[in-house]
């Protein structure tokens, strides 16, 4: 009987959580953001106060989730996090909730973001008020983006899987982010994420909970320079090795999660 009614519970807070970030979103969109560009001049300034308030609304989100009782989370090297600074930081990506627990634990988080999240009529504003980066921009401009962000002592976050992973299959990198980071001199902090029993992946419904309330687990890990990654190779060779360096360091790291 007692799990009976915690599986409906959780069902339900799932259900009141999903409608909260999405009418949370439109009410900020109409009044928390549009007095941010009221009160803060255009540009740098403007896309920094802009993802402050993103995460605050982040941290909320998680600290609500956590009281709700609709999932545990643990955080390995929480300071390590909240220092990075002027970093490519690098995730794993098996849920939904990966991009809001990242902006809640890291400061200064500079996304990339699908270019028709840029130009949706829901979220395009947003968007833009934070300064994101779009993935559709040409290859020369998107570099430039990334690495301006990092000069300024932005976080630019990447997931090089592209998408989330669906469960049960080998991670597989795109070479992508392998060329930002060594074109660009960014330092890469690697984050790895797990949650248990898994939720929230791709192509899975809401309402398709587990079992028992998920663990989710952010950890961060080593902070790889670029030069040491090039050591004298050329770098579309040198992508190629950072990629299957990151494969392998993740398919251990989640085997034994």
């Amino acid at each position: 009987m007692h799990k009976l009614l915690d599986r409906a519970w959780r069902l339900i807070g799932t259900g009141f959580a999903f409608a909260f970030i999405f009418a949370g979103g439109a009410l900020a969109a109409m009044t928390l953001f549009p007095m941010i560009a009221c009160l803060t001049r255009p540009g740098e300034v403007r896309h920094r106060a802009t993802r402050e308030a993103i995460r605050r609304i982040f941290q909320f989100y998680i600290g609500m989730l956590q009281v709700l009782g609709l999932i545990r989370l643990k955080v390995d090297g929480t300071q390590a996090l909240a220092e990075t600074t002027g970093r490519l930081v690098v995730a794993n990506h098996p849920t939904i909730l990966d991009v809001v627990l990242l902006i809640a634990l890291l400061p200064r988080v500079q996304c990339i973001v699908k270019g028709e999240l840029w130009r949706s009529r829901y979220l395009g504003g947003t968007m833009r008020a934070a300064g994101y980066i779009r993935n559709d921009l040409g290859a020369s401009e998107l570099l430039a983006a990334c690495k301006k962000a990092i000069d300024e002592g932005n976080n630019v976050l990447i997931f090089p899987e592209g998408t989330r992973t669906k469960p049960n299959t080998p991670l597989h990198m795109q070479r992508g982010f392998a060329n930002i980071a060594l074109l660009s001199g960014a330092r890469i902090q690697l984050v790895t994420i797990t949650c248990q029993p898994i939720t929230l992946t791709k192509g899975e419904p809401w309402w398709r909970i587990p079992a028992r309330r998920p663990d989710f687990s952010v950890s961060a890990g080593e902070c790889l320079e670029t030069a040491d990654l090039l050591n004298n190779e050329v770098r579309s060779l040198a992508a190629r090795h950072l990629v299957k360096r990151l494969e392998t360091y993740y398919a251990e790291r989640l085997s034994h999660a």
